[in-house]
């Protein structure tokens, strides 16, 4: 099966690392070698990244080669981006763990307590299920 994802001038991109950029959207805007690119974004600097620090999403936007800061940015509220990738799925996941790891120790006890009252229900219905069905 061939790759769904494929690098190109305009595909948005996730920085996995290093962990002070972990989290944070680009945008694709020149390739520079068989193993990096030129990435930018409204409010970072434009800088080369590798490949392998970065992860391809399926979004995204329509700029030319090298796009200057105010078409990019035009072309990205344009193309809504951060609100869909917002809404992904992987979005999703990001944002649940930076809740998670913004946790105070009530709120994990909160967690924990709501767990095992959902848990208590569940087995209460599961086991009258079971006992009616013999």
């Amino acid at each position: 099966m061939p790759f769904a994802r494929q690098v190109s001038i305009g595909r948005v991109a996730l920085i996995q690392f290093p962990e002070a950029e972990a989290g944070k959207l680009v945008v694709i805007t020149d390739v520079v070698s068989p193993s990096a690119a030129l990435v930018d974004f409204p409010g970072q600097t434009r800088r080369v990244v590798s490949f392998k620090r970065m992860a391809l999403t399926d979004f995204t936007v329509e700029i030319p080669r090298l796009a200057k800061k105010a078409v990019l940015k035009k072309a990205i509220e344009e193309a809504d981006v951060e609100a869909k990738f917002a809404k992904s799925g992987w979005g999703q996941k990001l944002a649940k763990r930076a809740a998670k790891a913004a946790m105070t120790d009530f709120d994990r006890y909160q967690a924990a307590a709501q767990k095992m009252k959902r848990s208590s229900q569940v087995r209460r219905a599961f086991n009258a299920l079971k006992k009616s069905a013999k």
